[in-house]
């Protein structure tokens, strides 16, 4: 039987709500939070913290990647270092 091995995907979550006048944009796989005017503006703002964070975990990767609180945030991190330009398509 021939065995097809399929790329994992590894996609994000934006979770963009209401909250006293502006909205809070909330990415529960890397426990980043941000606020902004609109929507778009919110959502804007959390890609550009996505990066912001990936950038510093692999600054210090052998830490991060070993505390418990962030180990598992490393291969969404690999993610967004590799598709820079494209973040906004991890995004589900």
């Amino acid at each position: 039987m021939p065995v097809v091995l399929k790329e994992k995907t590894v996609s994000l979550t934006a979770i963009i709500e209401p909250s006293e006048g502006k909205f809070v944009a909330y990415c529960p796989e890397l426990d980043l939070a941000t606020e902004g005017e609109t929507t778009e503006i919110a959502f804007d703002a959390l890609i550009e913290m996505a990066i912001d964070y990936a950038e510093q975990y692999m600054e210090e990767i052998e830490l991060f990647s070993k505390a418990p609180n962030r180990a598992s945030h490393l291969p969404f991190v690999q993610a967004i270092i590799e598709q820079k330009e494209k973040v906004k398509e991890l995004f589900t």
